[in-house]
């Protein structure tokens, strides 16, 4: 592949670059695809292990809780070392967690798996930084809803998890339903979705480090933790945080959530709740993010954001009454649509008032987003063991919504800071 690297009439800027725009959004892809198979395996380890819905919704929250903490120092990093670097050692590093996850046989080691496997959600930080330092601001909005198609990853593992478990590889051992077809290096049935997920992974690392680059009008900003407190001091950072944390967070709130929601609450088969619904919302907000920043790049991106999380209003509150199946899977779907739109136009807000610092800002936006999965399957799983219901987890739902909706229409918080 050709490396296309456009500058400016005056020769000071990039002005875009496509080889790296379509590599780092397969990237993400992958590491997404990663992210979501604790997600899809959850029905399955209910049956198998016996582990409640309570404990399955805490599986799926280890990914995100994971990416929320290393995406801080993974946005600095990129800051000092570029994209190319940083998203090549990310994939190598995270062939060590799939290769742990195939072992795994104890729910402290599912856990512990389940979470190291978040390092696939934090690659958005790396590449998104990487994207942006190509791009000017005009063309910003655009390209990095175009990355952002990355989120379709999620379906790799939504997908394939339950069609190789139930085509292809089977069960555990003793299971009825799905014996083990096959055995490899020690490795039984289910357990070898695990390699199959490495051998992409590990390939991508070669072709990141072979056919990307870094812009050559790249800061290498050494980015201090008294820098990082400096950027914490603004409003306008945690305006953008909070609004990743309801946008994106609804992506990795309900990627997480859902498989085990439909199958609890709806009896909805297993495979169906992964492979189909929830594969359709998450195509729906990977749908959404290039869209949102084609409109962002045009349009207000805050009177753009009122109107989007306005909506969003009204189809949170009808998750809380529960109408019915049709209902629910509904406005789960509209709420994707109006989050992939909502996610792009928070990306677009980075570049626009932390121009010198999108990896450290996009670390703790994602940080959000991905804290924002864990809190509410966290709280959707408490909400269900204490109360046996979700119905208090889609209330807070609500109010968060509702909150983001205020924050962006308090103008006082909009101020350039750079």
């Amino acid at each position: 592949m050709e490396q296309e690297e456009s500058m400016t009439d005056t020769g000071s800027a990039p002005t875009g670059n496509s080889t790296v725009l379509w590599i780092s959004m397969a990237a993400f892809s992958l590491g997404f695809g990663v992210w979501g198979m604790f997600s899809a395996l959850g029905p399955f380890l209910i049956r198998w292990f016996h582990y409640t819905p309570s404990q399955a919704l805490f599986l799926a929250a280890m990914p995100p809780l994971f990416a929320s903490i290393i995406s801080v120092p993974l946005g600095a990093i990129t800051d000092r070392y570029g994209g190319r670097s940083v998203f090549t050692g990310l994939l190598v590093v995270m062939l060590l967690p799939l290769t742990f996850a195939a072992l795994a046989d104890e729910y402290v080691m599912f856990l512990i798996a389940g979470m190291l496997l978040g390092l696939g959600g934090a690659s958005f930080v790396v590449g998104n930084a990487h994207v942006s330092s190509w791009y000017p601001q005009s063309k910003q909005g655009t390209a990095l809803g175009i990355f952002a198609l990355g989120n379709i990853g999620i379906t790799l593992g939504m997908i394939f998890v339950p069609l190789l478990i139930t085509k292809v590889f089977g069960g555990p051992v003793g299971n009825v339903d799905l014996p083990p077809k096959i055995t490899f290096f020690g490795l039984i049935g289910w357990r070898l979705v695990f390699p199959v997920f490495a051998i992409p992974i590990a390939i991508m690392a070669i072709v990141y480090w072979t056919k990307t680059t870094d812009s050559p009008t790249r800061t290498r900003k050494k980015v201090s933790l008294p820098d990082i407190i400096a950027v914490c001091r603004s409003s306008t950072l945690w305006g953008i945080v909070f609004l990743y944390w309801v946008s994106f967070g609804t992506l990795t709130f309900f990627s997480a959530f859902i498989p085990t929601y439909l199958t609890d609450r709806w009896q909805i088969d297993s495979s169906m709740s992964s492979m189909v619904y929830t594969s359709i919302m998450v195509i729906c907000i990977a749908f959404m993010r290039p869209v949102g920043g084609w409109l962002s790049d045009r349009f207000n991106p805050l009177k753009l954001l009122a109107g989007l999380m306005g909506t969003a209003i009204v189809f949170v509150i009808m998750l809380v009454i529960e109408f019915s199946f049709v209902v629910q899977i509904t406005s789960i779907y509209a709420l994707a649509l109006l989050a992939g739109a909502s996610a792009a136009t928070v990306v677009k807000l980075i570049p626009t008032y932390f121009p010198t610092t999108v990896g450290t800002v996009s670390g703790l936006a994602k940080a959000a987003g991905a804290a924002c999965g864990f809190v509410m399957s966290s709280t959707m799983a408490i909400g269900k063991n204490f109360l046996g219901g979700y119905t208090f987890g889609f209330i807070v739902w609500a109010a968060m919504n509702i909150a983001a909706f205020i924050m962006v229409k308090r103008a006082t918080i909009w101020r350039k800071q750079e």
